[in-house]
């Protein structure tokens, strides 16, 4: 029998993530507040983990154990959430993790959680110190995430990416209109490389009740390295503007240390920025190392 998940969040990163994990011979179940199609070889479901947890005629569709649960979600501006829909979303997944017997729950975080602007290298041990009502909002969320593998039989795992960016959502214009000697560290993550490490990592042993790991390509880059590499691409195929992602990710300044996600085996399919901008149809050239 194949393993079963349920996705919640199946937007720009987690509906290409459950179609990718369901094409692996996963059996899928996303879970949204809207009834758009589901994602390719998935099957969706209506709702919030809160109702999944509560209403017995919703959690009929699923089996009576689910494997994983992946949570990918964000904010929504058009329904008017706040930041406060991270530790919301995530003590209904407690809920859910209870009442389906779950093996390992998957919570997709932010290195926000460091909220570092002075430049210093953080990894997963990092003392976390918020500082505003965001960051507050993605650290009680990992809390209640990690105490479903603390207090029970289920595996936690939380992944922190930076700087989420690929198709869809291209950081060239912004950094193109930047500052040539803005010297603060920026980190990124190219959306499939995070979609491949969620996929790795359910596939992998569950030893630790909790488990966190920075997942960004692991190459920091001053944003005027950017900015210049845009500009001095005077024949650059531009691509229209788009959100650009999390804009006060791109105030931080810090340096993101991704040997713990390294050790287990994953690597990311676009090494730097560049390599990504390149993808997304700038002209720039790579730095040599």
């Amino acid at each position: 029998m194949s393993a079963t998940t349920l996705l919640v969040g199946p937007g720009w990163l987690g509906a290409p993530t459950a179609a990718h994990l369901a094409s692996s011979g996963m059996t899928v179940w996303t879970l949204r507040r809207g009834a758009d199609a589901p994602p390719a070889g998935c099957i969706g479901l209506v709702g919030t983990p809160d109702e999944i947890a509560t209403d017995a005629s919703l959690r009929a569709q699923l089996p009576a154990r689910v494997d994983h649960v992946v949570a990918t979600v964000a904010p929504s501006r058009g329904r008017g959430d706040d930041h406060g829909i991270y530790p919301q979303v995530a003590e209904g997944i407690r809920r859910v993790a209870e009442a389906l017997s779950v093996r390992s729950v998957l919570w997709v975080s932010s290195t926000g959680v460091y909220d570092r602007q002075d430049g210093s290298e953080v990894d997963e041990t990092t003392p976390l110190t918020p500082h505003d009502g965001r960051v507050a909002a993605l650290v009680e969320a990992e809390q209640i995430i990690a105490s479903i593998g603390e207090h029970g039989r289920t595996a936690a795992r939380i992944v922190r990416p930076a700087g989420l960016y690929g198709p869809g959502r291209d950081p060239g214009p912004r950094f193109a209109q930047g500052d040539p000697l803005d010297s603060r560290w920026c980190n990124f993550s190219w959306r499939d490389d995070v979609r491949d490490a969620i996929a790795h990592l359910i596939g992998q042993p569950t030893h630790d009740a909790v488990s966190i790991f920075n997942c960004t390509d692991g190459h920091p880059v001053q944003a005027g390295a950017i900015t210049r590499a845009l500009q001095a691409a005077s024949a650059a195929v531009t691509p229209p503007a788009t959100s650009g992602g999390a804009r006060r990710e791109a105030r931080s300044n810090q340096r993101i240390r991704t040997e713990a996600l390294r050790a287990t085996g994953w690597r990311p399919q676009v090494a730097t920025v560049f390599d990504g901008l390149q993808r997304l149809g700038h002209a720039v050239q790579v730095p040599s190392a």
